[in-house]
């Protein structure tokens, strides 16, 4: 059986396509505009004010989370100025927003999870 293509048909077609391609359009711009927004330390609820360093390789971002976008990687040793924390400073899930003290992104602010910011000793 042979289906006959009429424009009524054709006309359904075209925008069941470009409705769904517009769907996909603003969900990715969406999400892609959440990604790439920048934190600043106003998203801190503890404020931890140390100069440190990070215990390993880790990726610096934009904002406190995985969903936001990598900025790039402090490497294990990089000085830090750890500012704030987003979470409790003591919790897996924080992260700390620092100022890069040496290295390639000397200078720039940005957020590290808490788990890779070393915590001197206290006595």
């Amino acid at each position: 059986m042979k289906l006959r293509t009429t424009p009524a048909r054709l006309a359904a077609s075209s925008m069941l396509a470009l409705s769904v391609v517009a769907g996909v359009t603003a969900t990715t711009a969406s999400t892609a505009s959440a990604a790439t927004a920048t934190v600043s330390s106003r998203a801190c609820n503890h404020s931890v004010k140390l100069n440190t360093d990070v215990s390993t390789t880790v990726k610096f971002r934009t904002g406190p989370g995985t969903k936001y976008l990598a900025k790039g990687q402090l490497s294990k040793g990089t000085k830090v100025f750890w500012s704030c924390n987003k979470g409790s400073t003591g919790s897996a899930k924080s992260w700390g927003y620092v100022k890069v003290k040496s290295g390639v992104h000397a200078g720039k602010w940005g957020w590290v999870a808490r788990t890779y910011i070393n915590t001197p000793m206290q006595y």
